[in-house]
């Protein structure tokens, strides 16, 4: 909503806002400034949409996919009597982790394109486990892959690769409720979007906030981009 306003205020207004929290949080916890680094990047990538409205299109799609099929056939399968709670336990990032993982596995199995969801079922369960994320049975994230697969294949087709892997990504950063914390997101997400989507001030933030090998890997990225 904010990307599609087409008066700036409100885009102006959180950019403030985050370099304020930016300047307070170096007085703070090393915690508080990884916090303002990662929304420094969100603001960015809202302004860039907002200059892009065909992608904001893509995301919408894509969200409307998990947000439509995906948690219905879930809420079938594993809600019980009790949907929210089965709901509740997917806000532990696992939607995002599951974006990233699509946006990873298209690029790697572009010429077979059909092994995308055992990959992508594969890289959510792992991530999850090394970033000691809450445990998931393998049936219900494989559901919500092979659920979300589908439609999203078909935009492959309409709308190319590359626009799929940017809104997955960027969808990845916009619902993730820490990208500070999620490690996918920061790998997955971030460093890809750092060379298009990002300005200079939110990349010095996050290589001020992220560790060396983190910042290496950035820096390589734009050096190729």
């Amino acid at each position: 909503m904010l990307a599609r306003d087409p008066s700036p205020a409100d885009r102006r207004q959180a950019r403030d806002g985050n370099d304020q929290a930016w300047a307070e949080a170096q007085q703070k916890s090393p915690k508080s400034r990884k916090i303002a680094a990662t929304d420094s990047a969100t603001v960015d990538l809202v302004d860039w949409l907002s200059e892009n409205p065909d992608t904001i299109d893509r995301i919408q799609d894509i969200g409307d996919i998990l947000a439509g099929p995906v948690i219905q056939e879930l809420d079938k399968r594993f809600g019980g009597t009790k949907p929210r709670k089965a709901r509740k336990q997917l806000t532990d990032h696992f939607w995002c982790d599951l974006l990233v993982a699509v946006a990873e596995a298209i690029e790697k199995f572009s010429k077979a394109i059909d092994r995308i969801p055992e990959y992508v079922t594969t890289v959510v369960l792992q991530s999850r486990e090394a970033e000691g994320r809450s445990v998931l049975l393998d049936a219900l994230v494989g559901l919500a892959v092979r659920t979300a697969w589908e439609p999203i294949k078909s935009m492959i087709h309409t709308t190319g690769i590359e626009e799929i892997q940017r809104g997955c990504r960027i969808l990845a950063v916009l619902i993730c409720p820490a990208p500070e914390n999620h490690k996918a997101v920061q790998d997955g997400a971030l460093l890809p979007l750092a060379k298009e989507g990002l300005l200079e001030t939110s990349r010095e933030r996050l290589e001020q906030v992220f560790p060396a090998d983190w910042v290496r890997r950035l820096r390589e990225g734009l050096d190729g981009a």
